[in-house]
């Protein structure tokens, strides 16, 4: 069994915050996530998360008015935003020590990504919510999630999402998905799988980062992952 990782990015879509509904921020759902970081965090691990906006705003959602798509992913981007500031929020009500980062400035509100500062919050013991994705235009939280994972020195990748891991097709529309229990960052792209996408699959790929893909809704998924246990689908 694996000595687990010490320091990890959890890389979390909005639209887990906003649980059955789809949209906007459901208490429930992220309490839990903020209840398995708290856990996990306790154990004198450095813990970032990279956070979506998907619950707010989608980018096809503004373009329907006429925004253009480089507007719209600015748009997500500040939604994302807010999902940090309420995912630091519970996570502090779960006794957690959290600070959001955006990557852009916003206001006195939220800190503007500073990898020296980010660094000493980490070894701090916070958990750090990254906002705002790569602070650029046509580039996913994926990316952001893989490009924060090199700056605060991580050993994993965690991407929770809706899912047991990484399947050949979506299980939830094809009962005959194929579920793969180790996949390398060439074989998703090759095979075209949209878990993550071929910008953060070449990151891992060149920093050697391992991902590890799982269901967030799980309970004691993310704590297990951490300590090295054989979750979900590992991307490496």
């Amino acid at each position: 069994m694996s000595r687990g990782y010490g320091r990890a990015l959890l890389k979390i879509s909005g639209e887990a915050l906003s649980g059955r509904g789809g949209y906007g921020l459901d208490r429930g759902a992220t309490v839990s996530i903020a209840v398995q970081v708290a856990r996990a965090a306790q154990s004198d691990r450095r813990l970032g998360i990279v956070i979506g906006g998907g619950n707010i705003l989608r980018g096809k959602d503004a373009a329907s008015v006429g925004v253009s798509s480089v507007v719209a992913d600015q748009m997500g981007m500040v939604a994302t935003v807010l999902n940090a500031m309420a995912l630091t929020a519970a996570l502090e009500g779960q006794g957690a020590r959290a600070v959001a980062v955006s990557a852009f400035p916003v206001g006195r509100f939220v800190e503007t990504f500073d990898r020296t500062r980010v660094l000493e919050f980490l070894e701090q013991g916070k958990v750090v919510v990254f906002a705002g994705g790569t602070g650029n235009p046509c580039f996913t939280t994926d990316s952001a999630a893989a490009l924060r994972a090199v700056e605060m020195q991580a050993e994993v990748l965690i991407k929770g999402t809706q899912v047991p891991g990484v399947y050949d097709k979506d299980p939830k529309e094809h009962s005959d998905a194929v579920f793969f229990d180790t996949i390398s960052p060439a074989e998703i792209v090759k095979r075209g799988l949209r878990v993550i996408d071929a910008a953060a699959a070449d990151i891992l790929a060149r920093y050697r980062i391992p991902a590890i893909v799982l269901d967030l809704h799980v309970e004691g998924n993310i704590e297990a992952a951490l300590a090295g246990e054989r979750v979900g689908t590992l991307i490496a």
